[in-house]
């Protein structure tokens, strides 16, 4: 899901923006029952976190979203589910804020091949990020890392956050939430 438009003019030059990096599930959307999203119309965004988005998107962050999906590897769901949800979540909110929204499908002891692999696309891993980074460079932005931050609700996403050199919020803190 790419939502980049591209900055380059004709000398190639390119705009160096920070990231703000967004876990999606517990940071940015949660089920409206039950403990996961099953399908597209069990997705809920939780209150404020749109204004919140925008208003670093307003700043000039690049907006990634970035979430470990197992249950792919695990056969409760697949790439092309996971795509519909994502597309619905999107739909929830007013304008779409982010640049781009990677997914990773895999999980060690899952059980559906190729998904059932060890995969640096995983958090704690950084290999979405790298995606990110390279998707916004193709459209003509450089990623500024040490001016980057990362929102997450679970230690894989603190410790990604570690792993990149990116300073890490807890989304409860983040978005000001009771929780």
């Amino acid at each position: 899901m790419n939502n980049f438009k591209t900055q380059r003019d004709s000398k190639n030059q390119y705009q160096v923006l920070p990231a703000l990096c967004l876990d999606l599930d517990g940071t940015i959307r949660h089920p409206k029952k039950g403990r996961f999203i099953n399908k597209p119309e069990d997705i809920a965004l939780y209150e404020g976190v749109e204004e919140k988005i925008w208003e670093y998107r307003s700043k000039g962050y690049l907006i990634f979203g970035i979430t470990n999906q197992g249950g792919v590897a695990y056969g409760m769901k697949t790439p092309q589910s996971n795509q519909k949800e994502l597309e619905h979540m999107v739909s929830l909110f007013e304008e779409n804020p982010f640049h781009t929204i990677k997914s990773s499908y895999f999980h060690a002891s899952g059980r559906v091949s190729p998904y059932n692999n060890r995969s640096l696309l995983r958090k704690p891993d950084i290999g979405m990020l790298v995606l990110c980074e390279v998707e916004a460079l193709e459209a003509g932005y450089v990623v500024d890392w040490d001016k980057s931050q990362f929102v997450g609700d679970r230690p894989e996403d603190q410790q990604c956050a570690i792993n990149a050199g990116i300073e890490f919020h807890w989304a409860k803190d983040f978005f000001e939430r009771n929780e």
